[in-house]
């Protein structure tokens, strides 16, 4: 422990404070809830907090490890305080399970990153913006063991270890403050048929976003850990900004055997960007100037829409009816479905066909360009498995992987060389033309 039980109860009474001051509401809220078991979030504003106090925010920065544990216990006595102050009003429970979830950091290099993080960055809270191409299976984790000192009959709890993958050590010395120093003990929680302290656990695999990336880079990935309620809050092709801790963690040691270092994001707070599909926010400016544009050309519309193509993929000159093409793609149409469920696609989709050099892949370029979430392959080499979804074995488990199809969901899937992919691989797109979803079977 890096912090003193002054700065310790220092940091939990600011924390406390603003909590009561900001977010009385949603505690009130969360009183509410029916479910006593249930975990619940809190989510704090990074920014305002460290304007409230910025010596929390020092020490938030410095040890964000030992910090984020104060913060639970501070906002744990906020809501017992505001349950005191409401007790003469029924339906509300105190919550065990409460969890402070930072969000919104200060825009710096420092703290926000779109790129994956190094090992410099180890034990620092960052926030690495990027989609998730994995999620795996949702498990439940033994985090804690009861041992018994077979001398002084002491019990003492153990926490499993994250940077061994949750591995329990067993204890070296009885903690007895009184100096028993045995080293013989029991462990508690084996004699049970259950464990008894557990919690959901997920990874899922983030990788850098590729719009994001300078001319000729792969883009890397990395694990991120959830836990309790961020469980299943994303799914594969989700764009996202996680809120967490850098650590390593390995594997059990051997002899004459290398230690295979693994960096991971262990998550405080997961924010999903694709809510709004077009991903541009419409203010009152841009309505106005949207209004402003079509008034000019109210007595002749086509002239307006002949201004809108000439500004589409300027880098090429004329071309104006494909150009009409491509920007009927962009906008879209809308999904209709009918009484009894089934649903009319509103996308329409795009082939060009012509000759060599003519701007084909300019367009397909451009059209990912200024599409929020898009993808752009080439059909050369294009598998079925890499079109929709892989099937991945790790560690004795299958996952799916998303493949370029499942990535652009909701936005544009564009595939130069069309004519190149195999005929069997070209089928399977088919499906997400017509229905707009996937069905897989694989590995079992």
């Amino acid at each position: 422990m890096l912090l003193n039980s002054d700065q310790v109860a220092f940091i939990g009474q600011v924390f406390e404070s603003y909590v009561i001051e900001h977010h009385k509401s949603n505690v009130l809220q969360i009183l509410q809830e029916p479910d006593d078991d249930a975990h619940y979030a809190v989510v704090v504003n990074a920014m305002t907090l460290f304007e409230t106090n910025m010596e929390v925010g020092e020490y938030f920065n410095a040890f964000p490890n030992e910090v984020l544990p104060v913060f639970d216990n501070g906002l744990r006595r906020a809501a017992m305080a505001v349950l005191q102050s409401v007790s003469n009003q029924s339906g509300h429970s105190m919550k065990q399970n409460l969890h402070a979830r930072i969000s919104a950091l200060p825009v710096c290099p420092e703290l926000t990153r779109e790129h994956i993080p190094k090992s410099r960055d180890v034990g620092h809270f960052l926030s690495v913006t990027g989609t998730v191409i994995r999620t795996g299976m949702t498990k439940v984790l033994e985090f804690e063991r009861d041992y018994i000192c077979n001398k002084c009959k002491l019990v003492f709890c153990v926490k499993a270890d994250f940077e061994q993958y949750y591995t329990f050590s067993q204890p070296v010395y009885c903690p007895n403050e009184e100096g028993c120093n045995s080293s013989k003990f029991t462990c508690l929680s084996a004699s049970s048929s259950t464990p008894a302290t557990c919690r959901d656990y997920q990874e899922i695999k983030i990788q850098e976003q590729v719009q994001r990336l300078s001319v000729g880079s792969i883009p890397r990935s990395m694990m991120a850990v959830l836990e309790d309620d961020l469980v299943d809050s994303c799914k594969s092709g989700d764009d996202v900004t996680v809120y967490g801790v850098v650590m390593q963690r390995w594997k059990p040691l051997y002899q004459d055997t290398r230690c295979n270092l693994e960096i991971v994001l262990k998550a405080n707070f997961i924010e999903v960007n694709n809510e709004q599909p077009t991903g541009v926010v419409i203010n009152e400016e841009v309505q106005k100037e949207f209004e402003d544009f079509w008034d000019k050309y109210k007595n002749n519309p086509l002239a307006g829409r002949n201004k809108i193509l000439m500004s589409l993929c300027p880098q090429v000159f004329g071309m104006y009816v494909v150009k009409l093409a491509v920007a009927m793609v962009l906008s879209g149409g809308v999904q209709r479905i009918d009484a009894s469920g089934s649903k009319v696609r509103g996308e329409s989709h795009l082939l060009l066909v012509g000759d060599p050099g003519t701007g084909k892949s300019q367009f397909l370029k451009y059209a990912a360009k200024i599409t929020p979430r898009s993808v752009l392959t080439a059909g050369i080499g294009s598998t079925s498995a890499g079109l929709t979804v892989t099937a991945v074995k790790e560690s004795g488990e299958w996952n799916l992987e998303a493949g370029a199809l499942v990535l652009s969901d909701g936005g544009l899937c564009c595939i130069d060389e069309f004519n190149s992919i195999k005929e069997h691989d070209r089928t399977s797109i088919h499906e997400a033309m017509e229905q707009q979803t996937i069905s897989v079977a694989k590995a079992g």
